[in-house]
């Protein structure tokens, strides 16, 4: 994995985008599933980032660790030598007994340039805005590596979009899409050029709450304003092809072998 990746505005489209690493295999935001990922040839990862109670951003999708650990509680609520005890491999495999939480700095130092890397700011919801010294760090850590030109933000939270866009105007961000009770709130083409994001994340189960157009005339309109569109997400073999040939950019998976191997059969990559 010594090879450096295309940057970011360089790496061609369509993407498959290996959603929390290759985590069909290996425990979800956790450094093997991205060193799998990449290994595999993802020309894109995602993962989730926190800050642990004093400070230190840590890779972990819930708010709430007792899905994914042996670790009670909020993540923000935890320090990282707490967070570093509790065991974040057990309850995918015991192969992965002892493995412990990844921090922004552990990918970056083993993964940066070696593929694009969506990265999700998250928040406890869609309406609060989180402090800048937070995002300050995150953005430091991607400078400290030399990785500006090879990421980009994602997140629904409108304030943190506007926060990004103030303090870091030169790494792109991508609207992803917020909701409050499960429901959609925002337009998320009106939403991606009000805070200036380069692309768009659309949440497929929003579906439910739109027309059957709503896919085909989002993609237009995005694409008509110069925006990139990712859909999160399909592990089904023909619903990934058919986001890819509706002109969805990249697709967000959980299995990336599985379908980038079928969209590359179908010559849809």
């Amino acid at each position: 994995m010594d090879k450096t990746c295309l940057k970011e505005k360089e790496m061609p489209y369509p993407r498959v985008c290996a959603h929390r690493g290759f985590h069909v295999v290996s425990p979800e935001n956790s450094l093997p599933a991205y060193e799998e990922a990449i290994a595999l040839g993802a020309q894109e990862i995602e993962f989730d980032l926190w800050q642990s109670s004093d400070g230190v951003i840590v890779s972990c999708h819930d708010a709430d660790l007792e899905r994914i650990s042996t670790g009670k509680g909020l993540v923000i609520e935890h320090t990282y030598e707490e967070l570093y005890s509790y065991d974040f491999g057990i309850k995918k495999d015991e192969a992965f007994k002892g493995l412990h939480i990844a921090s922004f700095e552990d990918i970056l130092r083993l993964f940066g340039k070696k593929a694009v890397m969506n990265i999700h700011i998250k928040s406890l919801d869609s309406f609060t805005p989180l402090d800048d010294a937070v995002l300050l760090k995150i953005i430091e850590l991607i400078k400290k590596y030399g990785c500006e030109e090879y990421v980009y933000f994602m997140c629904g939270n409108p304030y943190v979009l506007d926060a990004l866009q103030r303090l870091a105007p030169d790494i792109p961000r991508c609207a992803g899409a917020d909701s409050r009770n499960g429901r959609p709130v925002y337009d998320i083409v009106d939403k991606a050029l009000k805070y200036g994001c380069a692309k768009i994340q659309i949440f497929k189960p929003h579906f439910k709450f739109y027309p059957a157009d709503y896919l085909e005339k989002t993609v237009k309109r995005a694409h008509e304003n110069g925006i990139m569109v990712n859909i999160f997400y399909s592990d089904r073999e023909d619903e990934a092809a058919q986001f890819i040939k509706a002109g969805c950019d990249t697709v967000l998976t959980n299995d990336y072998r599985r379908i980038a191997n079928h969209l590359k059969k179908e010559g849809l990559l």
